[in-house]
Order: structure tokens, then sequence, then C-alpha cells
């Protein structure tokens, strides 16, 4: 199998200056591996991510380089399987990404990470590492790419990071969507269509957010917006200049509601407020986490698909990732 090392906590050590990338890392890291995959029936091969990033640096560019860069070692490799390990900050917004990109790899795909850099007392970094090469060798070629930590297997696209120190540190509110419909083919042939990736960014409303603040970010050129709602997907509609910003911003691109909660969906219908938050163009992302609505969006923006067909296909679930929202199943895209 091949374990991919791309930076973060587990490949730090602390030489009395704070936390910093350990140069003897990976001849640890295969040691470690090789001897716990051996216990499977397994070798590993570990490899790097040039350059290795501390997790709080990703950028757009960052998945779907890694995506890239395990297409062509599994390949090369023929490997059975694949851990990646990463810094526990952006960890859920990178699986959820690889999520997306190697659906359809043939092989499993498990990300894992530490709160603790592997020289730590106490380390949870190579129990991790072993939960997930476990997780490799026991999951079918199809499984969903999947986060291993803290003694839990959890679904990327439903994973998010909610502990600063514990080693229990992610957690998978929402189940996996079932029957997905799968990925829909690209409106081009080219595997990625736009120059560079797209950018997506979110907004979370807080009693304080005024219409100024939207327009705001959006004239620093993102791609796509998440708006973070209150509750079922509610948004300060009554503020001045609101509804007037949405609806020219979503006209130029996809914006769409998600949920602060930790649970529940997005669905329109139940309130006034939702109701003018989709009259302004806003489509739900059902249950969506910002992680795999953020994913989503830059998966669909970079194969291609248009704003209209993005609208149409957020709340649909295409790999797990979300329930079927209400206003989906409503058929009411009010755009």
């Amino acid at each position: 199998m091949l374990v991919f090392a791309t930076g973060g906590t587990i490949g730090m050590h602390d030489v009395g200056g704070g936390l910093e990338p350990d140069p003897a890392f990976l001849e640890i890291l295969e040691d470690r591996a090789d001897r716990i995959a051996s216990r499977f029936g397994f070798r590993a091969r570990v490899n790097q991510l040039q350059p290795a990033i501390d997790s709080a640096n990703a950028d757009e560019e960052t998945a779907p380089k890694i995506a890239r860069a395990l297409r062509a070692r599994v390949g090369a490799m023929r490997a059975s399987g694949v851990v990646v390990t990463h810094g526990t900050d952006t960890l859920a917004y990178t699986a959820s990404r690889l999520a997306f990109e190697l659906t359809g790899l043939g092989v499993p795909v498990v990300v894992t990470g530490s709160q603790f850099a592997h020289g730590a007392p106490d380390t949870d970094a190579f129990d991790n590492l072993q939960l997930a090469i476990r997780a490799v060798t026991q999951a079918n070629p199809a499984a969903p790419v999947a986060v291993a930590f803290g003694g839990k297997i959890l679904p990327a696209v439903r994973s998010t990071k909610s502990d600063a120190e514990s080693v229990t540190a992610f957690r998978a509110e929402r189940p996996l969507g079932s029957a997905p419909a799968g990925l829909p083919a690209a409106p081009h042939s080219d595997a990625l269509v736009r120059p560079s990736h797209a950018r997506v960014l979110t907004i979370r409303f807080t009693p304080a957010f005024a219409a100024r603040d939207l327009l705001a970010l959006a004239s620093t050129g993102p791609d796509a917006l998440v708006l973070e709602c209150y509750g079922s997907g509610n948004a300060p509609m009554a503020k001045p200049g609101m509804r007037d910003a949405l609806l020219t911003i979503s006209q130029q691109l996809p914006v769409v509601a998600i949920t602060q909660c930790a649970l529940g969906s997005v669905d329109t219908d139940r309130y006034a407020v939702g109701r003018q938050l989709a009259a302004a163009g806003v489509t739900s992302g059902a249950d969506l986490t910002v992680e795999a609505a953020i994913a989503k969006l830059g998966y669909l923006l970079d194969r291609g698909f248009t704003t209209q067909e993005i609208t149409e296909l957020m709340p649909v679930n295409l790999i797990g990732e979300c329930t079927t929202s209400v206003d989906a199943a409503h058929g009411d895209n009010r755009r």
C-alpha cells in the first residue's frame, strides 16, 4: 500500500523552539508503516507531497494536487490502498475534496493525522496510523474515502474537526446519504477545464452582518460562495440591501446555503426569510458540512459545470455527501 505524507503535526518534533518539521520523519514513518502493514499481510511504501505543508497553509490547489499525485502513484505502484497523513487543521477539507476527486480510483483511501507530534509523550500518531492502515486492508476497493482518527473510521464527506485538543478531534454527526446518484459526466472532455482551481469562500451570518460585508467579499473575485445560515436556512433578509446584494451576486456565481447547526438540513420553505433567500437566487446545500460544500463546489467548478448546472446539483446526493434537501424534493430551484 501507499502511505502518502503531506505534512502536519504528525511529522513534526520539538527541539526547544516549538514544533517544526522533523527531517527524520519519513524514515520513521516508513519503518512504522511497513511493520504495521506486515501484520495484515501487506507492505507499505512511503511517498511525500513536494513540498510538504503545514495544513493551515493549504489553499484551493492543495487537495487537487494531492489527488493527482495519488492517482499517478497508485497507477505506477499498483498499490492496493492508500493512507494519507495530513495536518488536522484542514484535514476534513482535504478529505472531503479527495472523496470527489478519487471516486472510481479502485482502491480504498483513508486520511489520518495526529493531534500530537510523533515523538511526543502519549502521541496519538501511531495509533491513528495503525487504525488507518487496518481500515485500508479491510475496506472494499470501491469504499468511499474515509478519515481514521481517535479510534473511529468516519466518512470523509461527513467529517469535521470539532476539538482543537482532544485525540478524538473529528466527528461525523450526519451519516452518509443513501442511494447516491454518482458523479455526473463533466460537460467538457478536459479533466480540468479552468486555468486554475476554483476559489470557494464562506460567509457565516451573525447579527452584525450587513449587505456591504457580502458585497465586499464578493468583490474579491470568488468563484462561488457558501452561506452558513441560521437554523434551517435563514438569513438576515430585512437588512438594508441584502436581497439586492444576493440577487446580484447569485446571477454571477453559485451561492449555496447550508446550516450553521451540527445537525439538520436547509429547508428554505419553512420561514419567510428562507423563502426570500431562495428568491434571491441562493440554492440549497441540503445538510452538507461546510467542508463538503466547499469540496463539491470546487470539484464541479473545476470541471466546467455552469452556475445553473451547479445550482441543480448542489442539493443532490452524488457520493453520500448529503441527503436530498426538502427544497430539491419539492423541485424548487427558484432560479
